[in-house]
């Protein structure tokens, strides 16, 4: 008996998004820092950023932000664009991240950076729970538009399970 090839999709052949290069990766943080630089590359994006849960202080936090050098980044879990979407669940598209009033305009003046787009979506464990926030920055040549959506969330399901692997591993450490 033969079996039906399933066509491939041309984007998820993306030398970024090969799934070797992200799930062979078992500590954290490389790991984060693999998944941010992906996703900016095969979103045309100038930089992103994984917010991850944390839900022994109800914050979301990131020491792997595109741009802010090793900082880390913590604010609660229902603040700004990112906590919305933690919170909801639903997926932000923003246009002019100027023009929204969820858009902390503070983090632009600190860090002399200008947001102009932003896409935002939830990071959700295999069983559905939410664990994080992937959002990325200025898509290069315009807005962000449906495709980008898709192709994010799509991104968000395989590197969700890539960084639960990397939490247990940690753990049994």
């Amino acid at each position: 008996m033969t079996r039906a090839r399933i066509p491939s999709v041309r984007w998820m052949k993306h030398p970024h998004l090969q799934r070797k290069r992200v799930v062979v990766r078992v500590a954290l943080k490389p790991l984060l820092q693999k998944i941010m630089e992906s996703v900016t590359v095969f979103l045309e994006a100038d930089r992103s950023t994984l917010f991850l849960h944390d839900s022994n202080n109800s914050e979301l936090w990131s020491n792997v932000a595109q741009g802010i050098g090793t900082h880390q980044i913590r604010f609660p879990d229902n603040a700004g664009i990112a906590g919305d979407v933690f919170s909801s669940g639903k997926t932000i598209n923003i246009r002019e991240a100027y023009k929204d009033d969820r858009f902390n305009k503070a983090i632009d003046k600190k860090t002399g950076y200008r947001t102009h787009s932003i896409l935002c979506v939830q990071v959700k464990s295999k069983n559905g729970t939410p664990i994080g926030v992937m959002q990325v920055l200025n898509k290069k040549g315009g807005p962000f538009e449906a495709i980008d959506e898709r192709r994010l969330k799509a991104f968000c399901a395989q590197a969700a399970i890539a960084i639960e692997n990397a939490q247990l591993f940690e753990e049994v450490l």
